[in-house]
């Protein structure tokens, strides 16, 4: 596949990498702003999870400040909520964020093993421990140790667990409805499943990152296929995934220092960054969140910075 380095239209000099497309067209990523907030003394510490709701807004979770930091379409600072603690609405290393319908925003509470829900049509949202059905796990086993987390347009609610190795589908009041996965490097199993994301047709996509792969599932938890594992390298450690509403596939993958993006059936299209510090660059990119405008946001942990890319198609002239 033929490879073009070009210069990207951004702040700064740096580069994406542009990988071939059919029909004579390519794909870039082209960095626009870092999100900010307003004070120094405020910015992200070790941030790993982003998600952005259907007006665009961006929410972030802000893992070594215990709190999560809300920005409007255009990037701007809105409000923050959380703070150390273990009380409702207090948050102890958050290590996600997953927004639905209706105002309702999930914070995957790490420290405090527990996921909780915020309203946040309020500037001082209140948090509520979500209440999981009784019984949640099979045969004795519960969500323990919550990794990330997606919700679906139905308001269907995916949590990966670290402990058990698997992958919680609940309804939207609470109910298990579905558990995918658990330890193993067969096809459907998972080692260290960490980002979880659903596209329009259902299907679910599990970072299945011990395994350096994404598995693929159909709505009703029926594998269909992975992308890379053992004897297909195109992975190293994915983290972060998300579903654009053009199908798109964005992975981040921290032990690549790099994003990929691909078609909904694997084919990869680009993959970006370099290693460095500056736009463009990655230490250590954990996750990748797809707004409804095209933008793509991209969490590097390492930088301590939250960046948005637009991925442009370009003709080629060659």
């Amino acid at each position: 596949m033929k490879r073009l380095l070009l210069p990207c239209l951004f702040f700064g000099a740096a580069h994406a990498d542009v990988d071939e497309l059919r029909g004579g067209v390519r794909l870039v990523a082209r960095y626009e702003a870092s999100l900010l907030v307003p004070s120094r003394d405020q910015s992200f510490l070790e941030p790993s999870g982003v998600s952005v709701d259907p007006f665009g807004n961006v929410f972030v979770a802000d893992t070594g400040n215990h709190r999560v930091v809300q920005f409007d379409a255009l990037g701007r600072y809105v409000f923050e909520f959380g703070g150390y603690g273990w009380n409702p609405g207090e948050l102890s290393r958050p290590a996600d964020v997953a927004a639905g319908e209706g105002f309702r925003l999930f914070v995957v509470d790490t420290g405090n093993e527990r996921i909780q829900e915020f309203d946040i049509s309020d500037s001082s949202p209140e948090g509520v421990v979500f209440p999981f059905g009784e019984g949640t796990g099979f045969d004795g086993e519960e969500l323990v140790r919550p990794e990330r987390m997606r919700v679906d347009p139905e308001g269907r609610i995916y949590v990966t667990d670290a402990l058990c190795h698997c992958v919680w589908i609940f309804a939207p009041t609470g109910e298990l409805v579905l558990r995918l996965g658990g330890l193993g490097e067969s096809e459907s199993r998972f080692h260290d499943p960490a980002g979880v994301a659903v596209d329009a047709r259902g299907r679910v996509y599990v970072a299945d990152s011990g395994n350096a792969r994404i598995q693929v599932f159909d709505s009703i938890g029926n594998w269909l296929e992975s992308w890379g594992g053992a004897e297909d390298d195109r992975f190293v450690e994915p983290t972060g995934i998300d579903v654009g509403r053009d199908g798109m596939v964005y992975v981040a993958d921290p032990g690549a220092r790099c994003v990929h993006v691909l078609t909904r059936d694997g084919v990869p299209l680009l993959r970006f960054g370099t290693d460095g510090d500056g736009p463009g660059s990655f230490r250590r990119p954990v996750d990748v969140a797809a707004g409804p405008d095209g933008a793509l946001y991209v969490v590097d942990e390492a930088r301590n910075v939250v960046e948005r890319y637009r991925i442009d198609r370009i003709a080629d002239r060659e």
